[in-house]
């Protein structure tokens, strides 16, 4: 019994003097009122505005928002209990007929109470078909939303049956019609694909602001609703950011992005992917952290592993990895060692490579390229990365400073000059730039360093299809270099593009989801991670 109930009890025994009345022993009143008002004032500082139902649960379980006038079919469960395997800070469960998420991290929230354990949410019917690929027009019935709500708390069909007091080949009907509903071919790619757009879109409500990250703040604060921003800890429990664009049901492109920001630019890139069916995913690299780890292999290393996991995760086919500039180092390792999640690699401004390989060319023009240039250095002493970095850094910072060093090192590509221009009459890519140099230094000098890696001989070992697409005007990356790369591996092709510069995703988007869309997906083949 809450402490407002026996408030009114007090009150209405002590209105009729015939009745006795019996107060609870001081230590009671206090054990159920000491934690309540805290509660309560950080539940609507922190979760007035969240469009689901929302409540808070202390370490024993109980329930700490009384909802006064609420019907009482909307009021949650007095307790609720965290799943003791739910290792992740996130889980789903079944109570009075309804599906809740519950998240744990109150750590998240800096003026979080210290007995409060965890946020639970509730999930209705109508919420999960709104976040099934923007289907209104779809109703689930209520035996099928609680088949669906068991299933994703992790019961397989067989047990969900008998819980519901149905057959089990009864439930196996009603779970076909659920996927023909939501448009999903398969029990895995249903609960796989609702759980992940659940705790995406809940996640995105209820963190605090302050917790999303200068970097997450920024993806949403220009692409607004076109992006999903998810948190997934897989593995070796290293937390993998994806931002994800376009079909949410697309087939999946995993997108390496440059070193001058973990995002494309391109004004109609969500509609674009959207009416081709296609789901860009980007991890931004950038923003990682590692947990301190200082080697750059090791970095490279526990990238490649958890975003093998990561993958495996969020989709059920096999991917097109597309790689730009100084992503292609890192697009080349991952690809290497995980080749059964990929199904085709796309390079795009490859970067001109550190090693000798089988057939370089040897005409650079009248000097030497910034890649050549720098590797030259940095093998004499290493050093100069430190040295780089701050330059790079401290030129980022300032948008007049950036904008005049970008267009000298792209000063002999009239497509790419266009191009930065464009950019730079919107503040995204200042604001990209600074932000990186401000909280990615680190990553500045991974950059670096994996540029410097054998990096072709990953390619080399690929067993999937690769298509280079570079700009004649390239003033980072000589053409001729790229092509002799392509010459090196089997079944690569090559395209060489006019009116294109280093800049060439930005420039010929549509061209290259154009192409995306038109890869044939291979038939699946077991799995051979190296």
């Amino acid at each position: 019994m809450s402490h407002v109930s026996q408030f009114i009890e007090t009150l209405e025994a002590a209105l009729h003097t015939e009745r006795k009345v019996a107060l609870p022993p001081e230590d009671a009143i206090l054990l159920q009122t000491q934690d309540k008002p805290g509660s309560e004032r950080f539940f609507f500082r922190n979760f007035a505005r969240c469009s689901f139902p929302a409540n808070l649960y202390d370490q024993r379980g109980m329930c700490q928002i009384d909802r006064f006038g609420a019907d009482p079919k909307d009021a949650f469960p007095a307790q609720m209990r965290m799943p003791q395997e739910a290792a992740t800070g996130c889980a789903f469960v079944v109570a009075d007929d309804h599906l809740y998420f519950l998240y744990d991290r109150m750590d998240r929230w800096s003026d979080a109470p210290g007995h409060l354990a965890f946020v639970a949410v509730r999930i209705e019917a109508e919420r999960i078909v709104a976040l099934s690929d923007h289907r209104p027009d779809i109703r689930l019935t209520k035996s099928e939303y609680l088949l669906l709500a068991h299933l994703m708390t992790g019961l397989d069909l067989k047990k969900a049956a008998m819980l519901l007091g149905a057959s089990y080949d009864t439930k196996r009907k009603q779970v076909q019609v659920i996927q023909d509903k939501l448009g999903l071919k398969t029990q895995t790619a249903l609960l796989r694909a609702l759980s992940v757009d659940i705790t995406a879109r809940i996640l995105d409500e209820v963190l605090p602001t302050q917790q999303r990250n200068f970097e997450t703040a920024l993806v949403k604060r220009q692409f607004g609703k076109d992006v999903i921003v998810n948190m997934v800890t897989i593995g070796e429990g290293l937390e993998v950011p994806v931002w994800e664009f376009g079909a949410r049901r697309g087939r999946p492109v995993l997108y390496f992005h440059s070193m001058l920001a973990p995002i494309a630019f391109h004004p109609e890139m969500s509609s674009c992917l959207n009416k081709l069916g296609l789901r860009l995913l980007i991890v931004p690299r950038h923003f990682m952290g590692f947990d301190g780890v200082l080697d750059a292999e090791t970095r490279l290393t526990k990238l490649t592993r958890a975003l093998a996991d990561t993958m495996d995760y969020l989709t059920d086919e096999p991917l097109i990895c597309l790689g730009e500039s100084a992503g292609v180092p890192w697009l080349a390792h991952f690809v290497r060692h995980n080749p059964d999640l990929v199904s085709h690699v796309i390079l795009a401004a490859t970067p001109q490579p550190a090693h000798p390989h089988p057939a370089p060319s040897q005409d650079h023009g009248d000097a030497p390229t910034l890649f050549v240039e720098i590797s030259n250095r940095l093998r004499r002493d290493a050093r100069v990365i430190a040295g780089l970095t701050r330059v790079y850094n401290a030129i980022s910072r300032v948008p007049m400073f950036a904008q005049k060093a970008l267009a000298h090192m792209y000063r002999k590509s009239p497509a790419d000059l266009a191009c930065l221009e464009n950019l730079f009459r919107h503040p995204h890519l200042c604001e990209w730039l600074r932000l990186i140099a401000n909280h990615a230094t680190l990553a500045s000098v991974d950059e670096l360093t994996n540029l410097q890696r054998n990096w072709p001989k990953d390619l080399r070992a690929l067993q999937c299809g690769v298509t280079f697409v570079h700009g004649l005007e390239d003033p980072i990356s000589p053409i001729d270099d790229i092509r002799s790369i392509a010459q090196t591996l089997p079944d690569a092709a090559f395209h060489a593009v006019e009116n294109a510069g280093h800049l060439i995703f930005t420039q010929h988007f549509k061209d290259f989801v154009d192409h995306i869309a038109t890869l044939t997906t291979p038939a699946p083949s077991a799995p051979n991670r190296a």
